[in-house]
């Protein structure tokens, strides 16, 4: 069965499947972000209640975490990404190492956008908190 299936189909699937989790995150970040956004609101006319102010405090220490894990997987992943890509281009002819590189090449983007919107969370809950 495996046989019958050309591994150029595998990797473009396994590119889609990457990209269908990425849209997914960017659906939640958005979802994040108008939360943020109506604190904001709250903090700039000061009808911040304590659970709101628990709620940051609670979200920024989570982000902070967060960013932390996604910066060190990323510190981690470059290299591997590199052995990878190394591998890729000595077990394939040229052509098809190109076509299974782009799973290397999504997945570091799905790496890069992450750390951008747990940064982007991550400071903005930084700053309501000090704010306050």
């Amino acid at each position: 069965m495996l046989n019958q299936i050309p591994l150029q189909l595998i990797s473009n699937f396994a590119s889609i499947v990457i990209l269908g989790i990425l849209f997914y995150r960017y659906l939640q970040y958005k979802k994040n972000m108008d939360v943020i956004q109506g604190l904001e609101k709250l903090h700039i006319t000061n009808d911040l209640s304590d659970e709101d102010k628990a709620f940051i405090t609670k979200n920024e220490d989570e982000y902070k975490l967060k960013l932390i894990k996604t910066e060190s997987l990323i510190k981690f992943a470059k290299p591997l990404f590199i052995l990878i890509v190394g591998i890729i281009f000595i077990a394939f002819p040229f052509a098809e190492a190109l076509i299974h590189l782009n799973v290397v090449v999504v997945a570091f983007i799905f790496m890069q956008v992450t750390k951008i919107h747990t940064t982007n969370i991550y400071g903005l809950l930084y700053k309501l908190k000090r704010e306050d």
